[in-house]
């Protein structure tokens, strides 16, 4: 029987997959400052720094601590601020240049909006006729954090809306074009703010989101966006939040339905540049090194994953039977590695515990229980698994393990209580945020 052995692998794999999409590698790695000549490189664009008068370095999202610290060992900026979330997951590296504020995750609240303000009003400062340079460091978790609602719709709306946004089974592409359109600096507004007083702007990039749409990573703050107030309003209407969302953002998307100038830019204004520097690629190519290293027949099956986690577990759980009973695609041993976002669908007073990881290795755990050389683990690259710990591991012996009730942990997104029970979670630290990285590494049948 493999299966502690292959345990211990697919930890290996999950562990190396954090440490590869670590953001203050990718930073380092893309930015360069050559003193003597007096010019900045980020991701190959140069930058004479002659021609600023000043550089602002901002970090939001829940990685911005170490890209920022990452960015500041290259060049110290003139000024600028961080916005990360309080308690992070992520574990935080001092910032010195410029200070940091903890705000609240999913759902904004005063100190976040407080925080996006005094941010707003650093560009605002700045004079037009001498150009500066803005340095943004986007990560996920940006969307929340970096949050200044319309003039007509108060944080305690905006938390409304957050809290009907999380609960009601949307992909987080649409949730951000919802978003988009309730929010001043989402959506491109940020990056079209600074140009207007001055400003080049280069935002470098860490992608927590499936696809790696730049104008879904945190609400693409200084990207562009070609959704519409229509395109919201139909959204909420189909995951049937509109009758329950508050009054002032439904009259804001309606009254955006008649006035284009509130639509987010259709352009990325010239001056402003996005830069890709990390996304759940990285993490999977590195797990699959691992694997290999091993003597797996190795697939990299997708970094696209979505769905409810339970459900998709079924599909990859019948890929690893195929495999194990036929040896197609690939004959064992054989390692499928997964990355993406998958989402869980729930009443709001069962949210404590949940997370599709772990509900997607006890969905899968459900479906081999009994088959022998068969592990799943599933983590969320941040370290937090939804709300819990970072994820699971299950194999073939782990229904029979327990004494506890699998289908009724796993419908009552309990799940972090089946597994800390046989002492099968998940728990690690992590800087990085690019989703999640499940692996299913299966041996011979017998």
């Amino acid at each position: 029987m493999l299966e502690e052995q292959y345990r211990q692998i697919a930890k290996e794999m999950i562990m190396a997959g954090v440490k590869a999409a670590d953001p203050t590698a990718s930073v380092q790695s893309n930015v360069s400052l050559d003193k003597e000549a007096g010019i900045l490189t980020i991701c190959g664009q140069k930058y004479a720094l002659k021609d600023y008068q000043k550089i602002l370095l901002f970090g939001v999202g829940k990685a911005a601590c170490p890209m920022v610290a990452a960015f500041e060992q290259i060049i110290k900026p003139d000024d600028g601020a961080v916005i990360t979330k309080i308690g992070s997951e992520i574990s935080q590296v001092p910032v010195n240049s410029v200070p940091v504020y903890y705000a609240y995750h999913p759902e904004p609240r005063e100190i976040n909006v407080e925080k996006t303000r005094e941010i707003i009003s650093k560009i605002e400062s700045l004079d037009p006729k001498k150009r500066s340079l803005v340095v943004m460091m986007v990560s996920g978790g940006g969307s929340a954090l970096f949050c200044m609602p319309a003039p007509s719709i108060s944080v305690e709306d905006m938390f409304r809306l957050n809290e009907l946004l999380m609960k009601c089974g949307a992909t987080i592409h649409h949730i951000n074009i919802i978003r988009k359109h309730v929010d001043m600096v989402k959506g491109g507004r940020f990056g079209r703010l600074c140009v207007e007083h001055g400003a080049d702007v280069a935002t470098l990039i860490v992608s927590d989101v499936v696809g790696d749409d730049l104008s879904t990573i945190a609400s693409g703050p200084t990207y562009k966006d070609d959704s519409t107030f229509a395109d919201a309003i139909d959204l909420m209407k189909r995951y049937k939040i509109w009758d329950e969302a508050p009054l002032s953002i439904r009259a804001y998307l309606e009254k955006g339905l008649n006035d284009p100038s509130l639509e987010p830019p259709r352009e990325i204004p010239a001056g402003v540049s996005n830069f890709l520097i990390g996304t759940n690629l990285t993490a999977m190519q590195a797990a699959k090194q691992v694997a290999e290293k091993h003597g797996f027949n190795t697939i990299i099956l997708t970094t696209q994953n979505r769905g409810e986690a339970k459900i998709v577990s079924l599909a990859y759980m019948g890929i690893a039977k195929e495999i194990q009973d036929s040896g197609n695609p690939i004959s064992p041993p054989a390692a499928l590695i997964v990355g993406g976002e998958m989402i869980v669908t729930f009443d709001w007073e069962d949210r404590d515990g949940f997370g599709p990881n772990r509900e997607f290795v006890l969905s899968g755990a459900i479906e081999i229980a009994g088959r022998p050389n068969l592990v799943i683990a599933g983590a969320d690259t941040d370290g937090v698994d939804g709300e819990g710990k970072s994820g699971a591991i299950a194999d073939g012996r782990t229904i029979a393990r327990s004494k506890l009730d699998p289908d009724y942990y796993l419908n009552k997104h309990d799940a972090e209580i089946f597994f800390d029970a046989l002492g099968d979670s998940l728990q690690f630290q992590s800087r990085t945020n690019v989703n999640d990285i499940i692996v299913i590494l299966v041996g011979p049948k017998n």
